[in-house]
């Protein structure tokens, strides 16, 4: 029988317990909450997907909610939400205390083996087809996903989490029960809960997940190569003599979800100008890059690393500390209470412990100073600046 445990220095943290069949469960303790949160996170993407597959996982995630989980309502309410990335497919609902059970047997139906008939892939077919038709007409979209192309060449990073259409539209029900064989299984997964009575609901789901299992073994390896350590500027036009442009740069490690040094940091940024600085885990890696409209792609460059500048002398300044805990920390803590973020995060920062360990907190706290911010800030400047050598970095 699995044991809940906790960190030592945190008896009051989230809790994990892990199935004989794999399955992590993650408890993330929320008192006086009327609502709970779920998240069940398949640990397969757009880069676990081989040539002539590329696609599949994200008509996996339509497949998965349409069929397996019946559409994807929970009791008389909720609809279930999913998402596919690069790194991982996720499915969410946010429900009633009372319907907890009944949602994790809706996420748990993921597992079931899954065999669609040609009338259900095809309408999801063109579901996705309408999707890409929106996706495409953003030129912000189109930057990103160029982006990931220049910074993870010949790695399965590079191509769009929607693949490639001709692919997907020649899909079979049988190539899609091949995919979800190979790679739905309670040991690739991850289900985070966020309750009020999390150690109760822990136990009671633990109980429902055994009946979750499929009849068919773990099989598959990661096919995911690791993108190198680099830099990328892309831009495209976007009309009146301006373009926009994505900058990114790609780094090894794997940072635990939100931490605080870089939640602070963006929260910063974002409000002393307007810049907002994305981030990407790719599993051994990590991509951060941020959005702009620029006349070029130096001028670009040269915006970010002189806003970047700008804000770490306003934190290192004599009013620093306040505008950090003003516009950064105190909105920070605040968003930090929301259940589903709550959940989010746990799922993200599960990454990064065993089987006896806790999970890691990345909550920022008072103690976080503009120092730390402050070099978070730094380090983005320097790494950006270098994806054109002839911006300063300082």
């Amino acid at each position: 029988m699995p044991v809940l445990t906790t960190g030592p220095r945190d008896p009051t943290g989230p809790r994990r317990l892990t199935l004989d069949n794999g399955l992590h469960l993650v408890g993330v303790r929320r008192p006086g909450s009327p609502l709970a949160a779920l998240r069940l996170r398949i640990d397969v993407g757009s880069a676990d997907e081989a040539p002539g597959e590329h696609g599949l996982a994200h008509v996996l995630e339509h497949l998965v909610v349409r069929c397996s989980m019946g559409g994807g309502r929970v009791a008389d309410g909720a609809l279930v939400g999913a998402a596919t990335g690069r790194p991982h497919t996720s499915y969410d609902a946010l429900v009633r205390t009372g319907d907890i059970a009944t949602a994790g047997d809706v996420l748990g139906a993921a597992f079931r083996q899954l065999k669609p008939d040609t009338r259900d892939l095809a309408d999801e077919l063109a579901a996705i087809r309408r999707e890409r038709a929106q996706r495409t007409a953003d030129v912000r979209w189109r930057v990103q996903e160029a982006m990931f192309a220049a910074l993870c060449p010949d790695t399965p990073y590079a191509h769009p989490v929607l693949g490639d259409p001709r692919t997907v539209d020649g899909l079979t029900p049988e190539a899609v029960h091949r995919f979800h064989s190979r790679w739905y299984h309670p040991s690739r997964a991850t289900l985070v809960i966020g309750s009020d009575r999390v150690d109760e609901e822990l136990a009671a789901l633990a109980e429902r997940a055994r009946l979750w299992a499929p009849g068919h073994p773990r099989t598959g390896s990661r096919a995911a190569a690791p993108p190198p350590d680099g830099h990328a500027v892309v831009s495209e036009a976007a009309g009146a003599g301006r373009r926009a442009v994505a900058v990114g740069f790609t780094e090894p490690g794997a940072p635990c979800g939100a931490d605080a040094g870089f939640a602070l940091a963006r929260r910063s940024v974002r409000a002393a100008r307007g810049i907002d600085v994305l981030r990407l885990r790719l599993r051994s890696h990590t991509c951060t890059w941020v959005m702009l409209s620029a006349t070029d792609e130096s001028a670009a460059v040269r915006s970010v690393a002189a806003a970047l500048r700008a804000v770490r002398e306003l934190l290192l300044g004599p009013d620093g500390a306040a505008l950090l805990r003003t516009e950064a920390l105190i909105p920070e803590l605040r968003a930090a209470e929301d259940i589903q973020r709550s959940v989010a995060d746990a799922s993200d920062a599960s990454d990064a412990f065993d089987a006896s360990d806790r999970v890691p907190a990345s909550r920022p706290t008072t103690a976080t100073g503009v120092g730390e911010v402050g070099d978070v800030i730094a380090r983005w400047q320097r790494r950006f600046a270098a994806a054109l050598p002839e911006v300063p970095a300082t």
